[in-house]
């Protein structure tokens, strides 16, 4: 399955706030500007905003773009008509690759239960698959919980595999963050030891990591857990992870969870070191 760049399994998480605020914001037009220079690095494989649409902003035009299905809102009216369109488009964009689509963001938070994500999976979801052979479904992606571990194992357990009906989804999806208190080794060590786990109980599927951090306070351990992650993830022998995005790219903290400390823009709009290092133009 082709899905990126050669050496690159970097996926920009671009925040819907940066499209909305572009065209005022003279540091974040620059930063678009330079994501030019950072594609030319191979460091970026695709892009993906939480939603149908694709970010207009972004240049240039053939990076791919990852649409996401991120609650049943998307199935309904005007925004189902928005994921068929980026499905199209991103079809005619490059005829020989997959067409990856995101489904369900963290579910057990919304919450949607697993009976009806199963209902719309089977019948809304699926019938997106069955309509063109490049399309690619990725699984909800849960939070790295308990909560969220029993969400997706239900999820997974119930869908069917029998004969020609195949169920399940074509990766596998799965989100990280590190306890605040952690060091940067327990996290790392954490990470590899959830990704492994994951992938190995739900049947060695091709895995997308939708989000990941650090959320220490500390900026040394961010540092260091991003970076020597990203290492561990780009190794030959982690193949089976296709793509992974740390969180985020955004001007604000999202929430208090998440560390300041781990951002990859600072309130203007300009990348940070780590931005700066994690879209490719800083060497590695």
């Amino acid at each position: 399955m082709e899905m990126a760049r050669p050496s690159s399994k970097r996926t920009l998480l671009w925040d819907w706030t940066l499209t909305r605020d572009h065209d005022t914001t003279p540091a974040l037009q620059e930063t678009t500007a330079s994501l030019a220079k950072s594609l030319s690095s191979h460091r970026i494989a695709s892009i993906t905003n939480w939603n149908a649409w694709r970010p207009p902003e972004l240049n240039p035009a053939d990076l791919p773009f990852r649409p996401m299905i991120r609650t049943r809102a998307q199935l309904e009216g005007g925004e189902w008509d928005v994921i068929r369109g980026s499905i199209d488009a991103e079809l005619q964009r490059d005829p020989s690759s997959a067409v990856v689509v995101h489904t369900f963001d963290e579910p057990e938070r919304i919450p949607l239960s697993v009976d009806d994500a199963l209902r719309l999976w089977r019948t809304r979801i699926l019938p997106l698959r069955q309509s063109h052979q490049r399309i690619k479904l990725v699984s909800p992606a849960c939070a790295s919980d308990a909560q969220g571990s029993r969400w997706l194992d239900a999820f997974m357990d119930a869908l069917s595999l029998d004969g020609e009906r195949d169920e399940r989804p074509d990766i596998l999806g799965l989100h990280f963050y590190t306890m605040p208190d952690q060091t940067a080794e327990q996290g790392l060590a954490a990470a590899k030891a959830y990704f492994e786990g994951r992938r190995a109980g739900f049947g060695m599927f091709p895995v997308i990591v939708s989000e990941l951090a650090c959320t220490s306070r500390d900026p040394a351990v961010v540092d260091r857990f991003t970076r020597d992650l990203a290492r561990w993830l780009e190794e030959p022998k982690q193949e089976w992870v296709v793509e992974y995005g740390f969180f985020g790219v955004l001007r604000e903290v999202a929430d208090g969870f998440v560390s300041p400390a781990a951002q990859m823009l600072d309130q203007k709009g300009a990348w940070t070191g780590l931005g700066t290092w994690w879209v490719g133009l800083e060497e590695e």
